[in-house]
């Protein structure tokens, strides 16, 4: 499935969470995942959600690195 991570389609498998996706996307850009669980990641209303959180297709979140 795909789900955009800071406006970036990031292609995970089904029942994937949020840090899946963080994980993807944090290798495409060749950045530091060993801070990884302190990153706060955010819904497309801009609510803070959890790393552990499911994701659904077409689903969007953003980070700060």
């Amino acid at each position: 499935m795909i789900v955009k991570v800071n406006n970036e389609e990031v292609r995970i498998f089904k029942g994937a969470s949020v840090k899946h996706a963080l994980l993807r996307y944090i290798l495409r850009i060749k950045a530091d995942v060993s801070n990884i669980e302190k990153l706060q990641v955010k819904d497309c209303k801009g609510h803070q959600i959890d790393q552990d959180a499911p994701l659904k297709e077409g689903d969007s979140i953003t980070v700060k690195l």
